[in-house]
């Protein structure tokens, strides 16, 4: 049951980085398009691709995780014996949790506060664009809690597993 819930959870957070990265393309294309066919330029496409590129960034951030594409330092866990190398690594997730969880409400904190500033363009609340840091974190810290099984057996990544990987 938890390897499909982990396994739609992936797929999700994957969608929705894929219409965001489509729509991104599609936006910065048109409005490429417009400015050099028809020498008209729209504003807003270049501030709405901006803050797009921030969610996909945060949101994005917790696959990455998964897949060991962060940057790790593993030399000391590498030389270490099987099991104290299995207990650092549970140490690291538990310091890596605590570190997200306050990072996710930090984020919170701060785009509470910014949401009575508007942005420049299109004159949405600036706090709209700093949720993707608690929401980012927040996801990062349900792909850790998920992975962490794989990671803490020192099998590498955070990687869900594949129908040829055990769970």
């Amino acid at each position: 049951m938890l390897d499909r819930l982990d396994r739609g959870f992936v797929a999700l957070n994957r969608l929705v980085l894929a219409a965001l990265l489509g729509a991104m393309a599609l936006l910065v294309f048109g409005n490429v398009c417009a400015r050099y066919l028809f020498n008209a330029s729209f504003g807003w496409v270049e501030e709405l691709t901006r803050y797009m590129m921030i969610w996909l960034a945060y949101l994005g951030a917790g696959l990455a995780l998964r897949h060991g594409n962060h940057v790790a330092v593993m030399l000391l866990v590498e030389a270490l014996p099987r099991a104290p190398a299995l207990a650092l690594r549970g140490v690291v997730g538990l310091v890596m949790f605590g570190f997200l969880g306050a990072l996710t409400w930090i984020g919170w904190e701060y785009a509470e506060f910014a949401m009575r500033q508007r942005t420049p363009v299109l004159q949405w609340s600036t706090g709209m664009v700093y949720l993707a840091v608690p929401i980012g974190t927040g996801l990062m810290a349900v792909h850790l809690l998920l992975g962490f099984r794989s990671f803490a057996a020192g099998r590498g990544d955070l990687a869900e597993p594949g129908p040829d990987q055990p769970a």
